[in-house]
């Protein structure tokens, strides 16, 4: 029941293939206003150079071991093309290896190369980095995005291609009270989770807090409140050691007295990397999100080569 709670809670990649159809838009007018930007008005060097139409093959290879994603979102760059892949989202590649193969005019495979690649190269990039973390928990701790994104829902997918959850997607995904929320509040986190019950639309809330007296204080709050509603509690650039003891605290408690399907759930956050992800794996906590999956992710190397 509570990996199922987890997954209600921040995952939401059932929205993020291109039958979606905001994800597909999304996508299609990513794509078209980065071709945009780097064709201009013309792409006068291959049409000075090259015949019209000329038909090539171009392969896109990997220059280094890691994890594929990006293929889907890939079919929306060609037109007359032939686009075979070879790898699909997911795939485990090492230096060399073909990821796609692509037939067709000269002149659209050089005007849309540069474009395509840095998509590839992006969400190949962060869903190496998510697998890689990933692979450093031994529990059933589960990682997650967080907002910091720089292309938004291509960057949430490419979590999820490297085995992460993807948190909200947008402001409406559920309720979060954040610090922010809390200050224009008077930091009254009873008054604000009573608030979110009695006027949110979303059947998940989730609080976040900076020290056990205030995640003690959510805790007993939320028991009071007797909602129906799911739960988290975020704890904000807090201690490994003083999380694990603070939720042994809420377990003993409050957790106890709650029936399942209404289980208080804990997410940790802030200054987590991978030197320490794994003491705030065992610390009880059901999510870890971290902002570096996204924010600072290096580019996975890739190349287009003429055939």
């Amino acid at each position: 029941m509570t990996n199922k709670l987890v997954l209600e809670f921040w995952d939401r990649n059932g929205n993020l293939n291109l039958k979606n159809k905001n994800y597909r838009s999304f996508v299609r007018k990513l794509v078209e206003g980065q071709l945009k930007e780097d064709i201009g008005r013309d792409d006068i060097t291959t049409e000075s150079t090259i015949l019209k139409d000329k038909k090539i093959k171009a392969e896109i290879i990997s220059n280094q071991s890691g994890v594929v994603a990006g293929i889907e979102e890939s079919s929306l760059f060609t037109k007359k093309d032939k686009l075979i892949k070879i790898k699909k989202d997911g795939d485990i590649v090492r230096k060399g290896d073909i990821i796609i193969e692509i037939i067709g005019p000269a002149n659209d495979i050089l005007g849309y190369e540069r474009t395509l690649l840095n998509i590839l190269q992006r969400m190949c990039g962060i869903a190496t980095e998510t697998y890689n973390t990933k692979k450093l928990i031994k529990n059933k701790c589960k990682i997650t995005a967080t907002r910091k994104t720089l292309l938004h829902l291509i960057d949430k997918k490419a979590v999820v291609i490297g085995g992460g959850l993807t948190h909200r997607l947008n402001l409406n995904d559920f309720i979060l009270i954040k610090d922010n929320h809390l200050k224009i509040l008077n930091n009254n986190i009873k008054k604000a989770l009573m608030l979110a019950v009695k006027n949110g639309k979303s059947k998940h809330i989730e609080i976040e807090v900076k020290n056990e007296k205030e995640a003690l204080e959510a805790a007993n709050s939320i028991k009071r409140l007797k909602s129906n509603k799911n739960f988290a509690i975020l704890f904000d650039n807090m201690k490994a050691t003083k999380i694990k003891n603070t939720i042994k605290k809420i377990n003993n408690l409050i957790n106890e007295n709650i029936k399942n399907n209404n289980k208080i759930l804990f997410e940790a956050s802030g200054n987590i990397n991978q030197n320490n992800i794994k003491e705030y794996s065992k610390t009880g906590v059901d999510v870890i999100s971290l902002g570096l999956l996204t924010h600072s992710v290096k580019a996975f190397d890739l190349s287009l080569e003429i055939k």
